[in-house]
């Protein structure tokens, strides 16, 4: 994750979502507290730092080897915890991400968004993004642990069952979705099967390029357009009190 999120273009497409969102939907107020639950090795962190330097930062992540690498990156504001055991207090949170963490099996889902509810101020937002379509699992699940890739409307649900308003919902990554689904189809068997390694580290770098600009100029359209499939799924949701 360390040596692909700068660049690859997957990481960079979720990144200009988070971005575009938070500057649409953060509450206006000065001092805002922003927490990143399974913030990784700080990607999304610098992103943020980058974009909004006022904004006050705290990332969360289970894996003391992931913060190690915010650390190395001068990202200080980091404290190990997990997405249903939050080290955060009760209205103490302006925005709170969570990207690509609630599908692992270990994680209660509703234990985590209710937690994630009351973290949040009223007018908190919440953004949420998950794998999609259970056709696209391949050895890359297995890899990074995915447990289970998610529906729109499953997606929807859980928000709203912890007390959300949901504000935005929609797939990403749709241009590719079929040739993931070939791919992923063939990754579980043969001798692509043999060993479960991320897509991250087989996709050729030559490619990079065009599908960032691929993948940049879709995102850029979320905000009117609602993909009807795609590999990741994003929400956006409020809390109103």
């Amino acid at each position: 994750m360390a040596a692909a999120e700068d660049r690859l273009w997957w990481y960079r497409g979720l990144r200009r979502l988070v971005i575009s969102n938070l500057e649409r939907f953060l509450p206006e107020s000065r001092n805002l507290l922003v927490a990143d639950v399974g913030c990784g090795t700080g990607g999304t962190y610098a992103t943020i730092r980058s974009r909004f330097p006022g904004v006050r930062y705290v990332g969360i992540d289970i894996e003391p080897r992931a913060l190690e690498h915010c650390r190395a990156r001068d990202l200080r504001s980091v404290v190990q915890g997990s997405a249903d055991q939050l080290p955060l207090r009760s209205g103490s949170i302006d925005a709170l991400i969570c990207l690509d963490v609630l599908y692992y099996s270990s994680i209660d889902r509703g234990a985590a968004l209710r937690q994630f509810f009351a973290a949040l101020k009223p007018g908190g937002v919440l953004l949420l993004n998950l794998p999609a379509f259970e056709a696209l699992r391949g050895r890359h699940d297995l890899a990074v642990g995915i447990g289970r890739r998610f529906r729109l409307r499953e997606v929807r649900t859980l928000c709203e069952e912890a007390g959300f308003d949901t504000l935005l919902a929609t797939y990403w990554n749709a241009a590719l979705f079929l040739p993931l689904m070939i791919w992923r189809h063939l990754s579980r068997g043969g001798r692509w099967g043999a060993v479960a390694v991320s897509d991250t580290a087989r996709w050729p770098w030559s490619l990079n390029g065009v599908l960032s600009t691929l993948i940049l100029a879709e995102v850029s359209l979320t905000r009117w357009v609602r993909y009807p499939a795609g590999s990741s799924v994003l929400a956006v949701a409020k809390k109103l009190k």
